[in-house]
């Protein structure tokens, strides 16, 4: 199969090397210029996503922001995943997707919407009160740009941190148990099972250190549960009315009162779509030409616990355009008994080696699958520790919680 990734920064990088492997044709484009290493002898990079395109069998798009690229698709008539108008505002417009969830009976935490972080600080600064809140702005502006404040002595601090004209929504902060819940949709129907993520975003063990985005997961299936039917499931006629095939997430914190939405992820999830590919019981392009097509109502996936965990070098997660990784240092340890559980991100093959690529320093994600939780985070770390490269840091904590956490949600009734 010919299979086209169109991509901004190559997040899509270590599933693309997994469809090569299974002998798919597979070309790349990265739209940012500092990952124009990354991928380069894995994977056929291209400067052009609109060259060859109409001999291509699938493509699959990895982000939001390129839902301009749905158009022609659909006249070129090429089965693709990705790029809808309709999920980048749900994902990037923050007070849209607040209105989403709530002209479909999903439930959020007390939101407030601002044009500008002025706007927001003259607010805050006239409130009577304070009580600790979440900011988050539109477009996803960088990782650490959503920032929780605990004391009110941080407000003007943290508005003054985003840019003059920037939209943001500041949320009430919910105590519970954060999860986030995944449904696939063929254009008409969920398939089943859904699953729910538990993932860990900061740098460090324990929840210390810079936002990062993501720095591990662990993943389980779920046929239908309370939370599901509160949450994702209640997206189904906005689904059907836009055509969409392929994964959404809504990101909760749930407490006995109730699943309070958070965010939606309206495309692949980082790292949750790595996690889950290693309990999906069918060769990978395969799962995807189904997705496309329409065809899949049932998904193949293990009832394992399925875990990923991110490797990386420094300056990650600095997001400062004028630093980059050091690149072309050797990643070795990478071999036929672990390949199949290893996702490469910034990573090159030169002289037959696998090497760090630069832009970022994330470099490459392990997964493992077991029916004990416990298991699966030894085979994971066994794999991590083997890969040998200057400086690399990944969170030893990964999981930890998940025991817990699915022990609370369905002590409330939320999961079974």
């Amino acid at each position: 199969m010919r299979i086209l990734v169109i991509s901004q920064t190559g997040d899509f990088l270590g599933v693309a090397s997994r469809l090569v492997y299974e002998g798919h044709s597979v070309s790349m484009w990265i739209k940012e210029r500092a990952y124009a290493r990354s991928g380069r002898g894995i994977v056929n990079r291209v400067d052009s996503w609109r060259s060859g395109l109409r001999d291509t069998d699938l493509v699959l798009v990895d982000m939001v922001g390129m839902g301009n690229i749905e158009r022609v698709l659909r006249t070129v008539q090429r089965p693709f995943i990705g790029a809808s108008p309709a999920m980048d505002r749900l994902e990037l417009e923050r007070a849209e997707g607040m209105r989403i969830f709530a002209e479909h009976g999903i439930v959020c935490p007390e939101t407030h919407a601002f044009p500008d972080p002025q706007s927001a600080r003259s607010s805050f600064a006239e409130g009577p009160g304070f009580e600790p809140v979440c900011i988050k702005a539109d477009d996803n502006i960088g990782c650490a740009t959503s920032r929780l404040i605990m004391d009110r002595e941080q407000l003007d601090w943290a508005f003054a941190q985003y840019p003059s004209g920037t939209p943001l929504i500041v949320q009430k902060i919910v105590e519970g148990v954060e999860v986030s819940t995944e449904g696939w949709f063929n254009g008409t129907e969920w398939i089943r099972p859904f699953n729910h993520t538990f993932e860990e975003k900061r740098l460090m063990d324990g929840g210390l250190g810079p936002q990062t985005g993501c720095m591990g997961n662990v993943v389980v299936a779920c046929e239908g549960c309370r939370l599901t039917k509160a949450t994702v499931e209640r997206l189904k006629p906005f689904l059907v009315r836009i055509g969409w095939r392929g994964p959404v997430d809504v990101n909760c914190i749930v407490n006995e009162e109730g699943a309070f939405a958070l965010e939606a992820t309206a495309r692949f999830g980082y790292d949750a779509i790595e996690a889950l590919l290693e309990g999906i019981r069918l060769p990978v392009g395969d799962f995807f030409r189904e997705i496309a097509a329409g065809t899949m109502k049932e998904m193949p996936v293990t009832n394992e616990f399925c875990i990923s965990v991110r490797l990386a070098v420094p300056p990650y997660p600095a997001e400062d355009d004028d630093i980059e990784a050091e690149y072309g240092e050797p990643i070795l340890g990478i071999n036929e008994n672990n390949i199949g559980h290893l996702w490469p991100c910034n990573v090159m093959i030169e002289d037959d080696l696998f090497k760090t690529s630069g832009a970022d320093g994330l470099t490459l994600k392990a997964t493992a699958r077991a029916e004990d939780l416990q298991l699966a985070r030894r085979r994971v770390y066994r794999t991590l520790d083997n890969i040998r490269v200057g400086s690399k840091m990944y969170r030893r904590d990964i999981g930890l919680r998940v025991s817990d956490d699915l022990e609370k949600l369905r002590g409330w009734g939320w999961c079974k």
